[in-house]
């Protein structure tokens, strides 16, 4: 598996609030991956659709940062490449593109920080927990979110990331996040985001949010346990952007 990959990299903006001048500049920065930056707003993001796959019906339901968590499956599966969130970028992707070519991988991201490491423990949906596909208990979610967290360094992060498209890895995980969403889609319904960073149980001024969704369901709570699953087969060589100051 040593085709090419594609350089460019895909950054999701999907609410209908603008961007702040910081984001911009953090925007700017991203050239410095020496990679195409390619910004899907909700006006540029029926043009990646694909027909015979729309968006999951749940969709229209989500916080924009929900939103933005579901197209990472969703573009990575079905097109492949880079995804970064909106953050200063001061290094090149080139390298770790150039070696995920070599080895064959099936995806590269930067190893993920210690308290990174998402709270499947928190992973339910009424009550219901989940892991990965499956439906789990509470127990075991925090057994597993220790022995996640014990090996950190073998997952990869959430905010950077490239992958081959359609490979087993990108459809396992979208097919788990689309099945948790047909799970939450009549509690959305009833309960939809109304705000773009909409949290469960915080107060918004009309009483707590009844959003059903916990903060890493989506993504973390999926990506963490199913890097770790193929970590052999998954480079963790990729500069991370900068954490700091991106709001």
């Amino acid at each position: 598996m040593t085709e090419k990959m594609s350089r460019r990299i895909f950054v999701f903006w999907p609410g209908a609030n603008p961007m702040s001048d910081n984001r911009m500049r953090c925007l700017e920065t991203m050239g410095s991956s020496e990679c195409d930056i390619i910004l899907v707003d909700r006006s540029e993001l029926p043009k990646w659709v694909l027909q015979d796959h729309p968006l999951h019906p749940a969709f229209q339901y989500l916080s924009p940062i929900h939103q933005s968590d579901y197209l990472r499956a969703y573009f990575m599966h079905f097109h492949g490449g880079g995804y970064s969130d909106i953050k200063r970028t001061t290094a090149s992707w080139a390298e770790s593109l150039e070696r995920m070519e070599a080895d064959g991988s099936l995806g590269v991201g930067y190893a993920e920080l210690r308290d990174g490491v998402a709270l499947v423990n928190k992973s339910h949906i009424d009550g219901v927990y989940y892991y990965l596909g499956r439906r789990s208990f509470y127990i075991f979610n925090k057994i597993a979110y220790l022995h996640l967290r014990r090996n950190h360094a073998q997952l990869i992060g959430n905010c950077a990331f490239a992958f081959r498209p359609r490979t087993e890895f990108t459809k396992q995980w979208l097919d788990i996040v689309e099945r948790r969403l047909d799970a939450l889609l009549p509690h959305l319904i009833k309960n939809p985001a109304r705000h773009p960073k909409e949290r469960r149980g915080v107060d918004y001024g009309d009483g707590p949010s009844r959003y059903p969704l916990a903060w890493s369901f989506l993504l973390g709570d999926v990506l963490a346990p199913l890097s770790y699953r193929y970590r052999s087969r998954l480079g963790r060589h990729l500069p991370p952007p900068d954490f700091r100051d991106y709001e």
